[in-house]
């Protein structure tokens, strides 16, 4: 631990550029705790505290929170996050709880952008957190795409060189877009079939709104023949793209349309500099009997290295009023499961 003495002063101030500056020097800087990402959630629910650690370096810590169905009530939580250098995380969760219990916060919960094998869990159990249920992916695929597009086709496993080929040579055609509302409706297809809830129309047309201005986000969508059969929407932060969401229908399913909309992203975000594809979560060694292994196969079958976070944790503040909202969220979860991502 390092005896520097640290300050914690809002972030808000700093304005976006700078924040995400200071973000991105941390090896965790994630895009949900990217300013833009911040402004997103705002119009949706959430009240975003952003602090900034300084101890002759800099950490950064973002904060959300959501009021919950529990009157006076709030849950406090940080995604892929806090980032901030190891010598000040104790007094980062000090700072989070005291603005916790001061605003009726009935938990916090923690989900560093930290890989297993981290120090976080010593930190977290010396203050009062327990392991919680994921909200973020437990793992995910991260694919170099720093390569020429020849040595990166390459380096996929040989049944995705041929789908990806196949779908070219079917005529599957892919183009960037702006056409929400094409893209949602291709969610909502994919949600209704996995029996997922996934967001609507407002919500990806705020994403392009924030992200757009900076080239940091792009839609695609594949068609055949003047049928629109998948679409994917990717996210750009620092030099990772991060592929979020994405839908399609059961028409011509045959002809492999994703695979050449995330051929045609990789390349895409590789122009822009990045040098990661980060397939944002994948199932742990499904079983071929699994629901997701489909989904497994085909993330995998790009290559890449496969990463396990740490998972969340959280601190319950007000034992009472929490078991209330436990309570009432496995409720709403029997009625729609949550958004995946």
């Amino acid at each position: 631990m390092s005896d520097v003495a640290t300050t914690v002063t809002p972030g808000h101030a700093l304005g976006a550029d700078a924040w995400d500056r200071l973000l991105l020097a941390q090896p965790e800087g994630n895009l949900l705790q990217s300013w833009s990402w911040g402004e997103l959630q705002s119009r949706f629910g959430w009240s975003i505290e952003r602090l900034v650690v300084a101890d002759g370096r800099h950490g950064l810590c973002s904060l959300q929170r959501t009021t919950t169905l529990v009157p006076g009530g709030a849950v406090y939580y940080v995604p892929r996050g806090p980032t901030v250098v190891e010598s000040a995380r104790i007094q980062v969760l000090d700072t989070l709880e005291r603005r916790a219990r001061a605003g009726g916060g009935l938990v916090i919960r923690i989900e560093p952008n930290a890989r297993v094998g981290d120090e976080w869990p010593a930190f977290f159990e010396g203050r009062g957190f327990i392991q919680g249920k994921p909200v973020q992916p437990i793992a995910t695929q991260l694919l170099s795409i720093d390569l020429d597009p020849e040595a990166l086709k390459a380096s996929f496993k040989p049944k995705t060189r041929y789908n990806l080929n196949l779908a070219e040579r079917k005529g599957v055609k892919v183009s960037g877009s702006k056409d929400v509302a094409t893209f949602a409706r291709l969610a909502s297809d994919t949600a209704k079939r996995q029996g997922i809830h996934l967001p609507g129309v407002a919500y990806y047309q705020a994403a392009l709104d924030l992200f757009a201005p900076k080239d940091a986000v792009r839609l695609y969508l594949a068609e055949h023949e003047g049928d629109m059969l998948a679409g994917i929407m990717v996210f750009r932060f620092g030099k990772i793209a991060y592929y979020l969401f994405g839908g399609s229908t059961d028409r011509k399913r045959e002809l492999m349309p994703n695979y050449l909309l995330h051929w045609q992203a990789m390349l895409d975000f590789r122009a822009l500099g990045c040098d990661t594809y980060d397939w944002w979560g994948i199932p742990e060694e499904p079983a071929p009997d699994h629901p997701w292994f489909g989904l497994y196969r085909f993330k995998t079958g790009f290559g890449g290295e496969t990463v396990r976070y740490l998972g969340l944790y959280e601190h319950v503040l007000r034992p009472g009023p929490f078991g209330i909202e436990r309570r009432l969220q496995q409720l709403k979860a029997r009625i729609r499961p949550p958004i995946l991502r």
